[in-house]
């Protein structure tokens, strides 16, 4: 590159960030939420936290933590973040699953919109009262009222990079370029990895610094994936913690230079636990022996019962529900399985509520884990790990830790995922209920 186009890409770079757009003043209050996936409650308890993970470890002794947070069932992605910035249950938010329950489409697609959530948000409050508020990759923001935002989507079909997906979606238009000019972006266009996260981590530092916002939202996404392919206290698990305890320290350190921590509460969270499995369930391919789903080549194309996997758990429709005959030998073929459990409408309340359509909710069990496939058979023998199951599990409990403005130091015994955003609310006093 000749220094001339150089020198415009970085006026331009410049321009935009320090010439353009709202941004706060650095004496106001302000909170930072990050949420590392998967980051479970066990890792504040073990031996190895200080060691391995020092900046979490500094943040802990600097503030408040806990390591018994009880996320929401099913204990997936998209609710859970969801509930951390309303303060309220899948059942009344509207994000039940991270994906919609679309069997024509195999249930490609996910919860992306943020018209989706039926309540009041962190978000919207925020835009409510004037505040400046940035979002990096935070689960189901697409569209959302944000000033400066980079929202959490994928490309699910082959004619659209993710990166050109969520170039149509980030706001202003020309925030994700941010990223382009130092050269961080993957030629495909399919950010994955550790690649990934670095690049979300540059654009969140470069807003964040530029911007001075009053709520930051931001998702560090590696930790969910190493976690869901080797298990979750492998060699992967743990270095994929501690690449994300240096970024967290990166955000640290800005703070310590510019004295910020007076004016800055941060908080990280998880948004559920993990637990190991050692075999796959497919369960549409059980449904598929039985003549009542049609797969073909791996898309289902025809159900009368069908379910939507969510890794401890299942949810399953039939088609027709009134159909009492054919719930019936549904049911009694459920039951004969040893994989997992099978629980009915009348038990699908309280912590284990599901959508008033769900004909059957299975729990997976030890051992186990549900998987999403159309080519997979009823069972394989691959291990891994998955959460999405009940979440009063001791395993799937999440870790939280805040410190700064407004954050007391002690231990708390317990709280719950919901708990995050009440706290929030009061420290940004934007009145969410």
């Amino acid at each position: 590159m000749n220094s001339i186009k150089q020198f415009l890409i970085l006026f331009t770079f410049g321009c935009f960030w320090g010439c353009s757009g709202p941004h706060g003043d650095w004496g106001d209050s302000r909170v930072i939420l990050i949420s590392i996936d998967g980051f479970r409650g066990d890792i504040l308890r073990g031996r190895s936290f200080a060691g391995d993970l020092p900046n979490l470890a500094r943040l802990s002794e600097m503030g408040e933590s806990c390591s018994n947070v009880q996320t929401v069932f099913p204990s997936l992605t998209y609710p859970a973040h969801t509930s951390m910035i309303t303060g309220v249950l899948p059942q009344k938010h509207g994000i039940l699953n991270n994906r919609p329950f679309i069997p024509e489409k195999n249930f490609i697609d996910w919860f992306w919109y943020a018209d989706s959530i039926k309540v009041p948000t962190l978000i919207t409050k925020s835009h409510d009262k004037g505040l400046v508020t940035l979002g990096v990759s935070w689960p189901v923001t697409v569209g959302a009222k944000m000033d400066w935002m980079l929202p959490e989507m994928k490309s699910v079909h082959d004619s659209i990079s993710t990166i050109d997906l969520v170039r149509k979606h980030d706001h202003p238009k020309s925030f994700l370029e941010s990223a382009t000019v130092r050269g961080v972006m993957p030629e495909d266009g399919n950010p994955k990895g550790f690649g990934r996260d670095l690049l979300l981590h540059e654009i969140f530092m470069d807003a964040f610094t530029h911007k001075a916002p009053h709520l930051s939202l931001y998702h560090m996404i590696e930790t969910d994936l190493v976690q869901h392919k080797f298990g979750k206290e492998t060699p992967e698990a743990k270095n994929a913690f501690m690449f994300m305890d240096s970024l967290v320290g990166n955000i640290m350190s800005f703070l310590d230079k510019n004295e910020l921590w007076e004016s800055t509460t941060l908080i990280i969270v998880g948004d559920h636990g993990f637990r190991n499995y050692k075999k796959q369930v497919n369960v549409n391919r059980l449904f598929e022996k039985e003549g009542w789903v049609k797969i073909k080549d791996g898309l289902i194309s025809e159900w009368d019962v069908v379910c939507l996997a969510s890794g401890g758990s299942g949810f399953i429709r039939l088609k027709n529900p009134s159909d009492k005959a054919f719930k019936k030998r549904v049911r009694l073929l459920l039951s004969k399985q040893i994989e997992f459990e099978i629980l009915e409408t009348r038990h699908m309340n309280g912590n284990l509520w599901a959508p008033p359509e769900t004909n059957f909710l299975l729990l997976a069990n030890k051992d186990f884990g549900f998987v999403r496939s159309g080519n997979l058979p009823y069972v394989t023998e691959k291990a891994g790990g998955s959460h999405g199951g009940d979440p009063r599990h001791s395993y799937l409990k999440a870790g939280f830790i805040a410190a700064g403005r407004g954050i007391n130091n002690r231990k708390l015994d317990s709280m719950h995922v919901t708990d995050v955003a009440h706290k929030i609310s009061e420290l940004l006093d934007l009145g969410l209920e």
